[in-house]
């Protein structure tokens, strides 16, 4: 396992150095406060590969510091009117939170993303953009363990660096391990500033593997992550803490490795990157299921609608199939804008991280993971 040999670029050259936060400026506590809504202004972009830019945001008033603050491996919600349509998505922090005074999002342009391409296409400098949170639990603040492996592929690594930045300028003592996955050495995202990071953090161990190398210059590892590159990366596996961040597909593979590795499932976190969203009705239709459906009786009190729902259908999914337009982005269960008060029946879910306890007690559910155990009355 060598050390990568890429020079740092200039714009990243504050964070490369991985200086710890002056004592003068003290960081606001964590955790967070939660519910924050408001807008922030494009300070700078940053070209981090072919494809994938970080957007560094700034407070959009004269304020100097951010108005709220994070835990590292959280996400921002991001709201954006596009042809005439709101459109909603969450992207994770890839800046470290002792950093107040900006938040860095990096994103890659989608060829079919609409709002991805929104974004690294046309915004601008100067640009103020709507935007919630931070929310997620798929987070490391050094405090859940003595050590942190961190897989991730592509543009998964976005909340694995937030970690790292943030880890290494509190000096923390532990081990980090970064397993990194990409398709061509060029899609390497953050290989300058890893490079930085490790030549102040000892602690700090990468490898990476390049599954499409066929006509570069790479000398590193190919092909998948493996079982064998896991063990020679990260002694004592089973022994760590392990963060997944990528594509379904990746992360159901990687999972089964660990778990063969001897990995207990509370040692393991995982975070779905590019989740699947329903392709869009034609205006002024709506999807319409293929079968019969002989679930509960699901009513949106606010559209006066009633209909029975599919087995093993979200109250989400119904919702779009009556055009009721229910907000939502993330679909896992994590960004929390899919929320809805049920005024009457139950549900199951099999995520909630973005309730509190508060909406708990208060009837309020996740549209994209409720699933009517009964009739439900919903407003909505």
């Amino acid at each position: 396992m060598s050390k990568l040999t890429t020079k740092p670029t200039a714009s990243h050259a504050k964070v490369a150095k991985a200086a710890p936060p002056k004592e003068t400026e003290a960081i606001a506590p964590l955790p967070v406060a939660e519910n924050w809504r408001g807008h922030l202004r494009v300070g700078s972009i940053i070209t981090e590969t072919p494809g994938v830019k970080t957007f560094r945001l700034v407070p959009s008033s004269s304020d100097r510091l951010l108005p709220f603050t994070f835990v590292p491996g959280q996400f921002l919600n991001v709201a954006f009117w596009i042809g005439g349509a709101r459109m909603n998505r969450s992207y994770s922090i890839s800046s470290s939170p002792t950093q107040r005074e900006y938040i860095d999002l990096t994103v890659r342009r989608e060829p079919r993303g609409a709002v991805s391409r929104h974004i690294v296409d046309l915004l601008k400098v100067g640009d103020q953009i709507e935007a919630a949170g931070p929310v997620g639990k798929f987070t490391f603040d050094g405090t859940e363990a003595d050590s942190i492996v961190l897989i991730a592929a592509g543009v998964g690594i976005t909340p694995m660096m937030s970690v790292t930045r943030y880890l290494t300028e509190r000096s923390w003592a532990g081990e980090i391990f970064l397993i990194f996955t990409f398709r061509k050495p060029a899609d390497f995202i953050f290989a300058n500033e890893i490079t930085a990071i490790q030549r102040v953090n000892p602690k700090l161990h990468v490898a990476v593997t390049v599954t499409r190398a066929e006509g570069t210059d790479w000398k590193g590892s190919r092909g998948r992550i493996t079982k064998e590159l896991l063990t020679q990366t990260v002694p004592d596996l089973a022994s760590r803490r392990v963060h997944v961040c990528g594509p379904q597909s990746m992360m159901e593979a990687t999972k089964a490795m660990l778990t063969e590795l001897g990995v207990a499932p509370d040692q393991l976190k995982t975070e779905a990157f590019g989740a699947t969203k329903p392709a869009p009705a034609a205006a002024g239709t709506a999807l319409k299921p293929t079968a019969e459906a002989t679930g509960p009786l699901v009513t949106f009190s606010t559209n006066n609608k009633s209909v029975k729902i599919h087995v093993d259908q979200t109250v989400l999914e119904l919702s779009e199939e009556l055009s009721i337009g229910i907000e939502n982005s993330c679909r896992v269960g994590t960004c929390g804008l899919c929320k809805v008060k049920m005024t009457s029946g139950e549900v199951e879910m099999a995520v909630e991280d973005s309730l509190t306890p508060d909406d708990k007690a208060n009837g309020i559910i996740l549209a994209c993971q409720a699933k009517p155990k009964s009739d439900i009355v919903v407003e909505a």
